[in-house]
């Protein structure tokens, strides 16, 4: 590299170093301002690029129209590091072919898959989820395909309906284009995607079987007969964007549809190998094997049928606000007022010839800093970027010769709030105007496609405030798997799956989305049995014993391996989805082996595991106690679903385990003075304990583990427990203590042992830590900490809506997919702590009681509901519906006061729950009504 005409950086690499990025020093400087740049290989310029354009070849620096600057003290983007990745534009291809006169087509099917991403069009329409046309607003298109996988274990494919897409009898075209997607990361990452053992170039995989009326068919499959060229796509990256240059698909012309004659650019497609592992010598460069010929000891991936719905656009959104970051900046922020998921869509009209080769730049981010805009006051938009030796979230479309110009995020999604767009004002011709502009950059928010089944409203606006802002953080982390944020890291956290699997289960349809998740998981064990933190993950790359990277991820993590146990079973609780049961019992038996090695009896059963207690208030302790915790959970799992299959063997062993490790719980950790659990996190290794029957009692079987001489009776510690949660509570000014595995069990056994009113005061108290602290500070979905420190679209907090489901509401499955279930509100009776700091940003969440709450779940059998009201005079009214082919118990809250009930319900008894009076019913399907007084 030289400066000014001196040498301040050289590299030499010899012929067998391969490199997919290269990179220029700028010797001691800070900063600078890079106007244009040329590499040179054998002589000839192997590289040119005037940056005077606002275009940014590079994968950091801004770039501006006085060339690509980086700026001094730049947090988010590292010193004397400018990646230029080399040239991996986006293949388009495709494949042209005449159907047979004289048959009527009966179906045509498309089985697709991609290693990467993959859009795909039949005779220029996109395929579709329905088979029917593409709607206006482009709903029932598939986006980013093929789901992430594993990709040297298992490819996954999908299958589509393309029968009303095709001609019969006519010429037909197939069409694609191909982003690297998860399978050929470049972007530098603290994951080391881009070290991945299968990293390489996209492909593409497909099979066109059309079916006729007269039992004929005709196939077509991806060969050499298909054509590929060079699309207009220049970069993509899952995480720093995508780069597009109008400019090529302006010389490409419209190579999708039937009537385009390819040009020279245009050569045949290559056969490359398929995805797969090399158990012969490694290969020179980590993460890369020959691409067209087989090495010794390879085997190819396994390809799977995704069960999986795509990923789907379900609304699109319009700036609310459109802000110039200084007077005279030419940056503009657009704000779409909601922290989302999505694509961004650009449309340009009136596009002058002399705008053709200036780029846009279009960074997405969730939070605004600085400012207001004004004179001396500048805003910027926040960059998360720490994790990542890259830009983030950060599109370049570069101009093109066409008045009416259109461009969408193909191959990556973005989690943000604002758009932070450079040169728009130059583009446009003029300066932007909101109500002019608002289609110039719209929004389309997307998710995994399943549908929402549940519903939760109350007359308290704080309480539907926070459960709008859950669902947004839920569905914000469900493209394709469980995420930790869909902006910075958009990997599926096992932790943070299981932290909120329940809660999602009630709101969404979520069965086909978790399934494929909960199947990549044995493709990440490494032979010890060993589980990385998420799922999929880069092999040798991070997560496991002694790779790079965070240290905490090595050795095992029971809190975050609960996935691999709680979900399989909550899949078969609310679905009646026992599929997973045989297909992992195997692959968890090796990881509970590999337990076996840290637990032992030596030691006490006693396993310090980097992480245990989370995200909590209080001190997380030892992670010692939540860790065996939860290993006991999974051994009486491995019992329970072992006894199910038949795998008796196994089954005794695990119950034999479980017995010693019970035994071992108490003995390590009851402190008989206090009467709880200690060394932990107290909230959270006491919640846990309540919930995995780990409470030890006098009045057990002196046989039962957890029979414990001289203490209180397992009812009595049970309910001392439920009082030292609310305590702790009570004691931090009525904030939330527990971390995010004990808040998932914490509220229900709150309400159920009469503690109703302060968990709905710690879930509406004002302040840190808490949810209204959150939404006064306007947060639109939920923040990874009790602070705004980290990522602000997290979704482990989410599991708070259990408690609304099932206290607040109570509906709760009794037997397997609702097949008996029964309905329980838990009613507070106190006023609400909704008041909200003078700070807020918004109006509508005045103080408030909560005098009803209102539920309903599509489950399996049909739909349930719960709807409670407090009356004028006290009174209680209830109305309930059950779906067929249901057994349900019905409590009505009497406030002792006598119940009105309906026909079709049998009296049972009265009961208590939670020290309130009940009046308990048996119905099966219908709508009821009741009034207590």
């Amino acid at each position: 590299t030289e400066v000014g005409g001196v040498e301040v950086d050289r590299r030499t690499l010899t012929k067998d170093q391969i490199r997919r990025h290269g990179s220029f020093g700028f010797g001691g400087a800070t900063s600078a301002t890079v106007r244009s740049v040329t590499v040179t290989g054998t002589g000839a310029p192997d590289f040119s690029a005037d940056l005077t354009t606002g275009a940014n070849p590079f994968e950091s620096g801004i770039g501006t129209l006085d060339g690509l600057t980086f700026p001094p003290k730049n947090p988010y983007i590292p010193a004397k590091n400018a990646m230029l990745p080399i040239a991996n534009p986006a293949p388009v291809l495709r494949r042209a072919f005449t159907l047979p006169r004289g048959r009527r087509i009966a179906t045509a099917r498309l089985h697709l898959s991609a290693a990467g991403n993959v859009t795909f069009t039949v005779n220029g329409d996109p395929i579709t989820v329905d088979g029917k046309q593409a709607a206006g607003d482009r709903t029932n298109v598939p986006r980013l395909l093929t789901d992430q996988s594993t990709y040297d274990r298992t490819v996954l494919y999908d299958t589509f309906d393309v029968t009303a897409l095709l001609r019969a009898g006519r010429d037909n075209v197939l069409a694609a284009e191909l982003g690297r997607g998860w399978y050929g990361v470049t972007t530098p990452q603290e994951w080391y995607w881009q070290l991945a053992p299968y990293a390489g170039p996209p492909r593409l995989r497909a099979k066109l079987v059309v079916s006729y009326t007269d039992g004929s068919a005709t196939t077509l499959v991806t060969d050499r007969d298909w054509l590929t060229a060079d699309g207009p796509t220049t970069f993509d990256s899952v995480y720093s964007g995508e780069k597009y240059d109008a400019r090529r698909a302006d010389q490409l012309g419209d190579w999708r549809t039937l009537g385009y004659r390819p040009g020279g650019q245009w050569r045949p497609a290559t056969a490359l190998i398929p995805p797969g592992s090399c158990s012969g010598p490694a290969p020179k460069h980590h993460g890369a094997l020959p691409a067209t010929t087989v090495p010794e000891g390879f085997k190819p991936a396994v390809l799977r049928a995704h069960e999986a719905e795509p990923v789907l656009v379900n609304q699109t959104l319009r700036p609310v606000s459109l802000t110039e970051t200084a007077p005279g900046s030419g940056v503009w922020v657009l704000d779409y007022g909601q922290i989302l998921t999505g694509f961004v869509r650009l449309s340009l009209t009136d596009v002058r010839p002399d705008k053709e080769g200036i780029t846009l730049r279009i960074r997405g981010g969730n939070r605004i800093s600085g400012g207001d805009g004004s004179a001396g006051s500048p805003l910027s938009v926040e960059e998360e970027n720490f994790q990542h030796d890259a830009n983030l979230q950060t599109h370049y479309y570069t101009v093109g010769k066409r008045p009416a110009q259109t461009w969408e995020q193909r191959f990556s999604h973005f989690g943000f709030r604002y758009l932070e767009v450079r040169n728009l004002e130059t583009v446009l011709g003029r300066t932007p105007d909101l109500k002019r502009d608002a289609d110039v950059l719209t929004v389309d928010v997307a998710r995994s496609g399943f549908a929402r089944t549940g519903t939760f409203t109350t007359d308290n606006a704080l309480l539907n405030r926070l459960q709008r802002n859950l669902e947004w953080a839920e569905q914000n982390n469900l493209v394709q798997k469980p995420t930790d944020t869909p902006s910075r890291e958009k990997n599926g956290w096992t932790g943070d799956a299981m932290a909120s699997s329940e809660s999602q289960s009630l709101t969404w349809d979520v069965n086909a989305v978790l399934t494929s998740y909960l199947r990549h998981f044995p493709d990440t064990q490494i032979s010890t049995g060993q589980l990385p933190m998420f799922v999929p993950v880069a092999k040798g790359g991070y997560g496991y014993d002694h790779t790079p990277g965070w240290s905490a991820a090595w050795k095992a993590v029971p809190a975050w391996d609960s996935a691999y146990f709680v979900i399989p079973r909550e899949l078969y609780a609310y679905y009646g989805n026992s599929s997973l049961f045989a297909e992992l019992y195997d692959h968890q038996d090796t990881l509970l082996k590999y337990y076996e090695t840290l637990f032992t009896a030596e030691n006490h059963y006693i396993f310090e595991a980097s992480l245990g207690a989370y995200s909590g208030a209080e001190p997380p302790g030892s992670n010692a106690v939540i860790s065996l915790a939860f290993y006991i959970h999974f051994c009486d799992y491995m019992d329970e679903v072992g006894t199910r299959l038949g795998r008796t063997e196994r089954a005794a062993h695990y119950a034999r385990l479980a017995r010693t490790l019970r035994r071992a719980f108490v003995a390590n950790y009851w402190d008989a003075s206090s009467g709880h659990f200690t060394e932990g996190s107290i909230s959270s290794e006491n919640a846990l304990a309540i919930a995995f029957d780990l409470v030890p009692g006098s009045d057990l079987d002196p046989d039962d583990p957890r029979y414990l001489a001289g203490t209180k009776t397992l009812a009595e510690n049970k309910k001392a427990l439920a009082k030292l949660l609310a305590d702790r509570i009570v004691a931090a000014d009525h904030h939330i203590q527990n971390d995010m595995y004990g808040s998932r069990y914490e509220f229900n056994i709150l309400s159920e042992y009469g503690y109703t009113d302060i968990a709905l005061g710690a879930v509406t108290q004002t302040g840190t830590p808490g949810y209204v602290h959150q939404i006064a500070k306007g947060a639109t979905s939920l923040w990874e900490q009790w602070t705004d420190r980290l990522s602000v679209n997290h979704h482990y907090r989410s599991n708070v809506a259990t408690w609304f489901y099932q206290s607040l509401a109570g509906i709760k499955p009794i037997a397997t997919a609702y097949a008996s279930l029964r309905i329980r509100p838990y009613i507070p009776s106190v006023e609400v702590n909704s008041r909200v700091p003078k700070d807020t940003q918004d109006t509508d969440l005045a103080p408030a009681t909560l005098d009803h709450v209102g539920a309903s779940i599509d489950t399996v059998r049909g739909t349930v509901s719960s709807r409670w009201r407090r009356l004028p005079d006290g009174r209680i009214d209830l109305a309930v519906t059950i779906p067929y082919n249901t057994d349900a118990e019905i409590w009505v809250p009497t406030q002792n006061k006598p119940v009105t009930a309906p026909r079709g319900v049998a009296f049972v008894r009265d009961d208590t729950s939670g020290g309130a009076p009940y009046k308990v019913y048996r119905a099966r399907a219908g709508s009821f009504r009741f009034n207590a007084g």
